[in-house]
């Protein structure tokens, strides 16, 4: 009995009730839980045969419900059951119909709506309010449904009107166990409250149906004494949320009708959205750049807004047209993308923080400035998910002037994320790869294009001076890089950054011994190796010079059948020997 809707409302949902036989199992376990408490209460009436005058469930009262409380739940399956033996009725009736079966449905509403009047005297020093605004939700939502099968629109409107505004005040005040969400309460507006609200306000002609918060809160707040019982329900909400039943006045309060994005203009389709997006524009107004914390109640605000788009999306899904479902996708797009600037926005802020912490302390140790650098580089990271997601956005893609912002701040952060790298890597003497890395930032900035409108970049978002400034920056250590990469190793024996001698950083003294010292003052070993040289002008004088008394030249044999002449004379040795290189004069 702790929390009646979701043990009647949120039981069902669980188990996926589709069909009339669906509903017919469920009855049947209600029926079980019933006999259950009835022995487990003493309340059993055994002589069936005068059932109406002996049975005890109707002679309940508050005092035993003080005293146990399983006694309210007793009354409360007895509803749930009769209203399940109605849903049962409703869908056999809309395959078949029957004029019997439509009578036999307002009976099984009169009865549920009987034993909800009975509950509601049971519970009457209940002190729980939340608890008793759900019995009284539950109540309007029965009177709505025996109102719309008996065709009295006007009373059907306004029951169901009670039941939408308080299941709205409950959504925000009503903690729920863990085994339920609160969008329980939203689920019983779209799938019960809404459609019977619409046909209730067709019938009548209503002329907010469009938006039915605000005609809900119309009828609650014109209609307060209507039904008695449910006064109660609409004292809870007042006091605590009068907001909820208060219709928005166009002529005292200024209300965001419409909105316009890029080269879109769309209608907002209900006040609570309206509302939800002036509150996230005002937040926005409150955040200082350099402050990120001041960035979190705007952050939130546009999720809010985002939330209550999406669930209005869902609900008029089916019955939208295509140029309301057009105006409500641009009312969600710009929500998206003025919640991703500004996320992005605050990761700016959260890396200029760890860069101004990296050097703010002159003597900070490597490891614990590339820790800085790598928490630096997640946030980076974070950017650039968020421009992706930007990037797939509905409508994005066809505005040519958002698309080339974000794809220069999309390079832009993809240079500073390269950049940091390469600072990574020059620390640790990693020249080479540091020069790669810069190479590379200097091929991308060259491509990227100035911002063609300025007014779009809000608040800390770099500007068209950040990307020359970082073009000098890139192309400063591109040159100072090469020189580093040209002339010291990638080991870090003769590199002048983090060097083992002490010639090379005299403002630091190490740990070391005396003779560590003496060894490490400077590079004074120095190895040398022999160059093997190759006579090669010798070789080149000994094929043409000739040098006297060296007798007869001999050669070997080659390995051919044919035997060489062993008698040679002179002149074809020397007619041999003629020329430069033994090429010319033969």
């Amino acid at each position: 009995m702790d929390f009646p809707l979701a043990n009647t409302y949120g039981a069902r949902s669980e188990l996926f009730l589709q069909s009339a036989d669906d509903y017919h199992r469920q009855r049947h376990r209600i029926n079980k839980r019933l006999n259950k408490l009835r022995r487990n209460l003493n309340i059993v009436t055994k002589d069936t045969k005068n059932y109406k005058e002996k049975c005890k469930e109707n002679t309940i009262s508050a005092e035993n419900y003080d005293m146990d409380t399983a006694f309210g739940d007793l009354s409360l399956y007895q509803i749930e059951r009769d209203l399940l033996y109605a849903q049962e009725t409703r869908l056999l009736l809309d395959v078949h119909t029957s004029k019997s079966k439509e009578r036999f449905l307002v009976s099984k509403y009169k009865k549920a709506l009987k034993n909800a009047h009975h509950l509601l005297s049971v519970i009457a020093n209940e002190q729980d309010q939340y608890k008793v605004l759900e019995i009284l939700t539950y109540t309007a939502i029965i009177d709505g449904s025996l109102a719309v099968t008996k065709r009295k629109y006007g009373d059907a409107l306004y029951s169901f009107s009670v039941a939408r505004c308080s299941l709205q005040f409950l959504y925000t005040h009503q903690n729920l166990p863990a085994a339920f969400t609160k969008e329980l309460y939203y689920d019983i507006i779209d799938l019960v409250v809404d459609p019977a609200l619409k046909v209730a306000a067709l019938q009548t002609k209503s002329s907010t149906i469009s938006d039915l918060a605000q005609l809900s809160k119309e009828q609650v707040f014109s209609n307060r004494g209507k039904l008695s019982y449910l006064s109660k329900a609409i004292q809870i909400v007042e006091k605590e949320g009068p907001s909820y039943i208060t219709p928005s006045n166009e002529e005292e309060s200024e209300v965001l009708r419409e909105i316009t994005w890029s080269s879109y203009t769309a209608k907002i389709c209900s006040n609570e959205i309206s509302l939800a997006i002036m509150k996230a524009n005002e937040e926005l107004k409150q955040v200082v750049d350099s402050d990120t914390s001041s960035y979190d109640s705007a952050l939130m605000s546009y999720l809010d807004a985002i939330s209550f788009q999406e669930q209005e999306m869902e609900r008029s899904e089916a019955d939208a047209d295509d140029a309301e479902s057009q105006e409500q996708h641009i009312v969600l797009t710009y929500l998206k993308y003025n919640y991703l600037l500004l996320r992005i926005r605050r990761d700016i802020a959260i890396m200029k923080d760890l860069d101004n912490k990296a050097m703010a302390k002159n003597n900070l140790s490597r490891q614990k400035l590339l820790e800085l650098w790598k928490d630096y580089l997640k946030v980076n990271d974070s950017i650039l998910d968020s421009f992706n997601e930007v990037k797939e956005l509905p409508g994005i893609a066809n505005d040519d002037d958002i698309m080339d912002m974000i794809i220069t701040l999309d390079v832009y952060f993809q240079i500073k994320k390269q950049m940091k790298l390469a600072q990574a890597y020059l620390i640790s003497n990693g020249y080479v790869a540091s020069l790669a890395l810069v190479s590379n930032c200097n091929d991308l900035i060259e491509s990227v294009k100035p911002f063609s409108n300025a007014d779009e970049l809000k608040g800390n978002l770099p500007k068209n001076s950040d990307i020359e400034d970082l073009k000098v920056k890139v192309n400063e250590e591109k040159s100072k890089l090469f020189i580093l990469a040209s002339y010291f190793k990638d080991n870090g024996e003769s590199a002048p950054v983090g060097s083992k001698y002490l010639i090379d950083e005299v403002k630091k003294f190490p740990e070391y011994s005396a003779t560590q010292l003496l060894e490490n003052i400077a590079p004074l070993k120095v190895d040398f190796e022999p160059v093997n040289v190759k006579p090669v002008l010798f070789d080149i004088g000994y094929n043409y010079i000739k040098y006297e008394g060296v007798g007869e030249r001999h050669f070997s044999k080659k390995n051919t059948d044919e035997p060489m002449r062993e008698n040679v004379s002179d002149d074809s040795i020397d007619r041999k020997k003629g020329g430069f290189f033994g090429l010319f004069g033969r």
